[in-house]
């Protein structure tokens, strides 16, 4: 999508559609409060934006629209009239739904929008901001994943925005182009959840992953074979990927700043291309969507593609523990005993609770490789669905300034996290009698926390957040700023973090 600036008002801009907005009412007020662009355009065609808004009983809530053919000559073609909800509700999530709904909705219908955004005198919000989640809104809105339809629409397609009102300055210049690289680093992360399993697997993944480092002088990437794993001691990850007849792949890519930096941040992504259950198979039901549980890893690659322009001032590695789990005459069964490559003994209790045990050698080899910092991403339980639905990621943390870092930066990118107990009490449900540790709870409940507390044991006390990205990783029927499918959860919000250290 490419994004201008121009001095000349909305009405002066010939496009498809010019936006217009206006905040809801209240039960105390008028229906709705329009803004400056609305009552502006409105003037100029002598209230016919208002007579419509009034016939069509619009309330400005948030992502309601309404359409109005101009009845008097102006560059646009049509207005649309947005509404942002109520002011005190107001912010740049909302934002950037709600420009993430019309881009779905206008995606095949039109070539080019035109919009004048909020002043911050109206919003609360400064227009840098407003211009990033607008540019995210639009360039995420607009995503399809078209590449096994029998032919790509010859229809209309959505691809020109031009900023009036605003001169074009390298500062908001530069805030687009940042806008562009979250989204399509985050569109990167959608297509590889979306790709068929048998094409995503773990030879593609670390293909991708070298192609990344060939395309850059900063970032270095060595993928280890199943015996090279082998000799690193990766017991763990290889007892899973041992029933898969696609060879697992370790992928390690590191990026280096211009400057030295004294902390190296890890950046783990579960691996699991495609997730059968193993000998504890799951319901049919619940397999249809198994090709996401890559989705962690998806997030590393995706930041990768674009960290050296973002160029944060700190070594960062991304680490991937890449296997399906499937099922044959070789698969690890409960009874098993692996050992990961920290020593530790895992009993396994369930193979369906894999991903946990391919990221105790991830999280072990982010320690040798001497991470000060560590963040995992995982589709990794049920349970996390459980408590928090299909939109909002568990946070766990034996680190609050890290937690904390990870949380303003989701925060400011509208990915939604809550943070979760580590409570030691319950380790003991982790207990095993034969091993260090089992990779499944005594207990049906808890299953996050116990899960989260597996992943503990073996970062050996460094600052570490996992993010349990089981339910917004994956839309069954799409949101505001997605389809349904893979949605690219939590890139923006490690670019963010990233992005804070300049």
């Amino acid at each position: 999508m490419k994004f201008e600036f121009s001095s000349n008002p909305l009405e002066k801009i010939s496009s498809d559609v010019a936006l217009v907005f206006a905040f809801a009412g209240g039960k105390k007020q008028k229906s709705y409060i329009p803004l400056e662009s609305f009552t502006k355009i409105d003037t100029l065609l002598d209230r016919q934006l208002a007579k419509v808004a009034l016939l069509e009983n619009f309330t400005a809530k948030k992502g309601e629209m309404i359409k109005i053919i101009p009845q008097r000559v102006i560059a646009p073609s049509q207005i649309v009239v947005l509404g942002l909800g109520e002011k005190k509700d107001f912010s740049l999530t909302n934002f950037r739904e709600v420009i993430g709904s019309f881009a779905k909705s206008m995606h095949l219908k039109i070539d080019s929008a035109s919009v004048s955004l909020p002043h911050t005198k109206e919003s609360g919000i400064e227009i840098s901001e407003s211009l990033h989640a607008f540019v995210e809104g639009a360039q995420l809105g607009t995503y399809v994943f078209l590449k096994y339809k029998k032919e790509e629409t010859k229809e209309r397609k959505f691809a020109n925005v031009i900023i009036a009102g605003q001169e074009e300055t390298k500062s908001l210049k530069d805030i687009t182009q940042k806008a562009q690289l979250y989204s399509q680093a985050t569109i990167l992360a959608r297509d590889l959840v979306n790709e068929t399993p048998t094409i995503a697997t773990p030879t593609y993944l670390a293909k991708l992953a070298q192609d990344i480092a060939k395309s850059s002088t900063q970032i270095t990437c060595t993928i280890y074979s199943k015996e090279e794993a082998e000799k690193m001691g990766m017991e763990a990850f290889l007892g899973i990927a041992r029933a898969s007849d696609t060879p697992p792949k370790f992928i390690h890519l590191e990026y280096t700043p211009k400057r030295a930096s004294k902390e190296k941040i890890a950046i783990v992504g579960k691996g699991i291309t495609f997730d059968s259950g193993g000998i504890n198979v799951k319901p049919g039901e619940h397999m249809n969507d198994m090709k996401m549980d890559m989705a962690g890893a998806a997030a590393v690659l995706g930041v990768f593609s674009v960290i050296d322009a973002i160029a944060p001032e700190t070594t960062v590695i991304g680490l991937i523990a890449a296997t399906s789990n499937m099922i044959s005459g070789a698969s690890i069964v409960p009874g098993d005993i692996v050992r990961a490559m920290n020593g530790k003994t895992i009993e396994i209790g369930n193979t369906d609770a894999e991903g946990r045990v391919t990221l105790a050698d991830s999280l072990s080899y982010a320690l040798k490789q001497g991470a000060t910092q560590i963040i995992d991403l995982a589709t990794l339980t049920g349970a996390c669905m459980v408590a928090l639905g299909h939109d909002i990621s568990g946070l766990f943390s034996n680190d609050k300034a890290l937690a904390e870092k990870v949380v303003t930066a989701a925060t400011a990118e509208g990915e939604k996290m809550w943070e979760m107990p580590l409570d030691k009490d319950y380790k003991e449900l982790n207990k095993s009698e034969v091993a260090d540790i089992s990779n499944i709870g005594q207990d049906r409940y808890g299953g996050a926390i116990t899960a989260a507390l597996f992943l503990e044991e073996f970062v050996d006390g460094k600052p570490w957040v996992h993010l349990d990205i089981a339910g917004p990783a994956f839309s069954a029927k799409g949101n505001k700023l997605s389809p349904a499918g893979g949605t690219g959860f939590g890139v923006r919000t490690m670019l963010k973090l990233l992005d804070t250290f300049q």
